[in-house]
């Protein structure tokens, strides 16, 4: 039985050479199609120019809402860096609130950039206010909750307490 085995493999060795295997085609009629979701973000930035100070006459004579809003867009990379710094939070007001002095030239630039933050933000809700003909106080309180919500962990936020004054603490994950 030993002697058949080895001469059992070669006549099946043989047997399968001599076939031809079938050929299995790979290529598709259609071209293959990819569904991708995909998240662009496009970011402005001004031409190198500061934004007007709030209470200047070219901030007072900019146009409202739209170019308000536009002007948020064009300053939040900077305001992330204040928060990313601790240097600003959010109050609960829906305004930012700078929590460290810093002397110098940054302060200053600290201080304009969030006055004409804090001033293009104002503008944006007293037209939802008046839009929507509902007090300044709720929609401060709304955009207030919306700004702690985008926050990101470690900012800090003034929060609403149970007792009724607010208290400044770093936002959680």
């Amino acid at each position: 039985m030993r002697a058949a085995f080895p001469a059992l493999c070669v006549l099946v060795a043989l047997t399968l050479g001599a076939c031809k295997l079938p050929s299995i085609n790979l290529a598709t009629n259609d071209p293959i199609r990819v569904d991708i979701a995909m998240r662009l973000d496009v970011y402005q930035y001004g031409d190198g120019e500061k934004p007007p100070a709030a209470g200047t006459p070219a901030a007072a004579s900019a146009p409202p809402a739209a170019d308000a809003a536009t002007r948020v867009r064009d300053r939040a990379a900077d305001i992330q860096v204040f928060k990313n710094s601790r240097l600003v939070g959010e109050g609960i007001d829906g305004l930012l609130v700078i929590l460290e002095e810093t002397p110098g030239d940054y302060g200053d630039y600290i201080r304009t950039t969030v006055e004409a933050e804090n001033a293009d933000r104002m503008v944006t809700m007293k037209k939802t206010a008046e839009t929507e003909k509902r007090s300044l106080v709720d929609v401060q309180k709304q955009q207030a909750e919306l700004w702690r919500n985008r926050s990101f962990k470690g900012e800090w936020i003034e929060a609403p307490q149970a007792t009724g004054k607010p208290k400044w603490i770093q936002k959680e994950g």
